[in-house]
């Protein structure tokens, strides 16, 4: 009786490939985590100095933020989404079931800092997914630090291009091979997960399409015509994260837990979560920093670490918010 639970969902799905699943899950993170500190340091302080920059180039004129209770209660829950990543990614007997959870709060950590950076430009959206990797992809994602400015954008019919704008002559890499933690590979596995995305999108957008229209197919004109109008002009960074989360909760979520893995290898994995979301939330006090609330940043840093529960558990390190 082996994988009895495996077989049991293969009766009703016979498509799951959870190996190939759990390697394109894990693979992305590698991917995104190398390039991150390949571009710009391994230290807080580091990629807090590298984003500034940054942003301080794309953002050359003064910016119109909204209030502050947008900007800064968003990046408190950003911070603190990645605050439980790091302990989970810290403690030394890491199991596979903490996986789920700790996607779930890898995403919430960068929905919320995108939230944060999106007040810091003065863009009001509303508070829900759909709306915020929309106007993450049409406002944000071409002034972003790299990978994070990673862009699907349509050409033709069901046809995409992606890229990574400040290495455009990158080129794909499977996602389903070791990684091989160089910046060839690391480049072509985030191309190949945006891709693939644009891929799921394309098809989301038909499938709604049909469920609201007369239309079996898109071999009319008019059919044709409706998908093209309704695709996504761009597929983004957070297009990717949003689909990330809801495979870990959703369709793929046996592949996470279910099986032979070992303890290196979920602790790993963490630990590239916790750097990955580390880095968005430094992103969004970059931003925010770069922006009129200057002087209101200062303050948020020292406002948590007088008011932050729990913080004399912390070591120096691992109070990354400390950039100042």
């Amino acid at each position: 009786m082996d994988n009895w639970l495996y077989s049991e969902v293969l009766k009703q799905d016979d498509l799951r490939v959870p190996t190939f699943a759990r390697q394109s899950t894990i693979n992305w993170m590698k991917a995104l985590r190398f390039e991150i500190v390949n571009e710009h340091g391994v230290s807080a302080k580091e990629q807090f100095e590298s984003c500034h920059r940054h942003f301080k180039a794309k953002y050359s004129k003064r910016l119109t933020t909204l209030n502050n209770g947008i900007v800064f209660e968003s990046l408190y829950s950003s911070l603190t989404n990645s605050l439980a990543l790091q302990t989970s990614a810290n403690n030394a007997s890491s199991e596979s079931w903490m996986l789920p959870s700790s996607i779930v709060s890898w995403y919430y950590s960068v929905y919320f800092s995108v939230l944060s950076m999106l007040g810091s430009t003065g863009q009001k959206v509303d508070d829900n997914h759909a709306s915020v990797y929309r106007a993450f992809g049409s406002n944000l994602s071409d002034q972003m630090p790299h990978p994070f400015n990673m862009k699907a954008s349509h050409v033709k019919n069901e046809e995409y291009e992606a890229k990574l704008p400040r290495y455009v002559s990158a080129s794909s890499f499977s996602l389903s091979k070791t990684f091989p933690e160089n910046e060839d590979a690391a480049r072509g596995m985030l191309l190949e997960y945006l891709s693939g995305n644009a891929k799921y999108y394309t098809w989301l957008t038909k499938d709604r399409i049909l469920k609201k229209s007369s239309y079996s197919d898109f071999r009319t004109k008019a059919a044709k015509e409706d998908r093209n109008k309704q695709l996504p002009k761009t597929v983004g960074f957070m297009h990717c994260a949003f689909r990330y989360r809801g495979k870990a909760n959703y369709r793929d979520g046996i592949y996470l837990t279910y099986g032979q893995s070992s303890a290196a290898e979920t602790k790993a994995f963490l630990e590239d979560m916790a750097v990955v979301s580390k880095f968005m939330f430094i992103s969004g006090l970059a931003l925010a920093y770069r922006s009129p609330l200057n002087p209101e940043v200062v303050k948020f840093i020292n406002d948590i670490d007088t008011n932050l529960k729990g913080i004399d558990s912390l070591s120096d390190d691992e109070c990354f918010w400390r950039v100042l």
